[in-house]
Formats: structure tokens, sequence, C-alpha cells
């Protein structure tokens, strides 16, 4: 009875232990600063320079004939499709009628298309620099889950061994039988329950995002609250989309469908995934937090080839009309 009784007080304390041990670790709980990449200022864009819905009531042959409809899309976006077009007008009364007023005139209308254009040309990079920041924001803090997850595992390891040569010892070192098993069992049993709290071993941090940049292009929002009016605009216009099919906010969607959960949004898991990416935040485990880095680096990338757009009407605009 005695030796039963200090068998279980052995096993017991050893499974104690071994619990404290992952209790200590879990426990530790991590803040982020959910405003790090959050813009200083809210700013207000006025609604003249808004594009429009459709640019075909703009459009006539002088337009078309000095510019690409990419390009002619491109201008809308910046809110300079009207100057755009007065400008053209300019230019052929320049032609007919050349005189020093005629070229100021030209020259003060193509400053005010490349102010618009200016203008998205910074809201781009903008935009651009908020993903590249919570991306790594995201990234900083899994990679801390991640090491601290490693050092852990490697803690529990050499527990593991220890135990094992102290069992191992335990039982060749001592002749009595009863002894042996409180050392064989007990040791058993803690190594045991060390490898399932090795194979446990996620931690979880406290990660929030009341600014979520990837929620407006998951839900393919009509307008956005958080992005500038000429970068949704140029990320929901299917004509920006390399084939002009689908947007590229829908293209994004859809590759982001190939992560975890996301590939089955109406099941239960799906559903609870998206409300931690595309809502205000919670607890995210390091693989979760890599994931977000991930979407919002592919978001990025996208921002980003717009300047490729806008590359192309600028070089449009300083050719000269009059050459063929």
């Amino acid at each position: 009875m005695k030796t039963a009784t200090l068998l279980l007080l052995y096993s017991a304390l050893l499974l104690g232990l071994g619990s404290c041990t992952a209790t200590r670790t879990v426990s530790a709980a991590l803040q982020t600063d959910a405003e790090y990449c959050v813009p200083p200022l809210v700013y207000s864009y006025d609604p003249a320079t808004a594009p429009l819905l459709s640019i075909e009531p703009m459009l006539d042959s002088g337009l078309m004939a000095r510019f690409s409809r990419r390009s002619l899309l491109v201008a809308n976006a910046a809110g300079a499709l009207p100057q755009l077009k007065a400008l053209v007008r300019l230019e052929r009364v320049a032609r007919l009628q050349p005189s020093t007023a005629n070229t100021l005139a030209v020259l003060a209308e193509r400053q005010r298309v490349q102010s618009r254009l200016q203008l998205l040309t910074v809201a781009v990079a903008s935009v651009s620099a908020e993903l590249d920041c919570e991306g790594e924001r995201a990234n900083q803090i899994a990679n801390y889950l991640n090491a601290q997850a490693n050092t852990r595992v490697q803690r529990l390891t050499v527990l593991s061994i220890a135990v094992g040569a102290v069992s191992g010892v335990g039982t060749t070192v001592s002749s009595n039988q009863a002894v042996q098993y409180i050392f064989g069992i007990g040791g058993g049993l803690l190594t045991a329950s060390l490898g399932l709290l090795t194979l446990s071993s996620h931690r979880t941090v406290s990660f929030n995002h009341p600014r979520n940049l990837l929620a407006d292009v998951w839900q393919e929002v009509p307008a956005s609250s958080v992005y500038p009016p000429g970068v949704w605009y140029m990320l929901t216009e299917r004509a920006f989309s390399n084939r002009g099919e689908n947007s590229v906010a829908h293209n994004t969607r859809l590759r982001w469908q190939r992560y975890g959960q996301l590939a089955a949004p109406d099941t239960k898991a799906g559903r609870e995934q998206q409300a931690l990416l595309f809502g205000n935040g919670g607890l995210y485990e390091a693989d979760e937090l890599t994931q977000r880095a991930n979407m919002l680096d592919e978001l990025q990338s996208s921002v980003r080839l717009m300047s490729q757009e806008l590359q192309g009407l600028l070089m449009s605009l300083e050719k000269d009309p009059g050459r063929p």
C-alpha cells in the first residue's frame, strides 16, 4: 500500500512539474501597438477630384486620338480627366493659332494635370508604405512567437532527456522492485507528458488592427473608407487587371483563398478566420500572423504596380502632340 501511494505521489509530482512548466510559458502575454502604422493625419479628399463612375460622357475624338483608353482611366483615377480634355483642346488651339498666350495656356493646363497625377502618385506610395509597415509588424510578432516556441521546445527536450536518464539510473541502481516501478513508470509518464507539451507549444498574442487594409478588398465594397478614392478606383476597375475580366481586388481575393481556411469561407473555421483577419483583430498564433503578413505583401505588390500605369500616362503627356 505504501509503495502504491509513493508511486502515485511521485507520478503526480512529476506531471505537476511538467504542467507548471507549460503554464508558466504559455501565460506570458504580448501586447502590440495597433496605431504604429496608422497615418498620423486623417486626409479629406475633394469630391471634385473623385473618379467618375464612367468616363464615356467625357470622351471625344481628340482625347481618344491623343491618349490610350488605359491612360484615360488613369487620368480619371487622378480626377484629372476634365483637365486632360481641356489640355487637348488648348493644344489644338495652340497649333492652329501659335502665340505666347496660347503656349502659356497649354503649359498652365498641363501643370494642373501633372499636379493631380502627383497627388495620386503620393497616395499610391502612402498606401504601399502602410501595407509594408503592417506586414512588417505582423512578421516581427510572428518571429518573436516562433523564437519563444523554439526555446520552449528545446527546454522541454532537455528536461525529457534528463528525466529519462534519472529514471534509467534509478531503475538500474535500486534493487527494490517497487522503487524500480516508481522510477520506471513515473519517468515514463513524465517523458510522455513532456512530449505532449512539446507538440502543443502554441502561443497566442493579442494583435489588433482597427484600420484593416485587408477588409475592403475581401468584401469588395463599392467605396472604401481607408483607401484614397483614386487608389481604390484602380483596385476595383476591371480594365486595370491584365486580362480586364476581373478587378485587381477580386483577383487578389481569389489568391488569398489559397491560404488556410479561407479556401472554405462558408465553414465554421473559415468564418472564424475571416473574423480574425478582416475584423478588428484578436488572438493570433504565429502561423496566422505570417499568413496575414503574406496577404499584406501580396496586396502591396498590386498597389505598387499602379506606378507603371501612372508612368504610361506621364510619358504620353510629355509626348509632342504634333508628332505621329
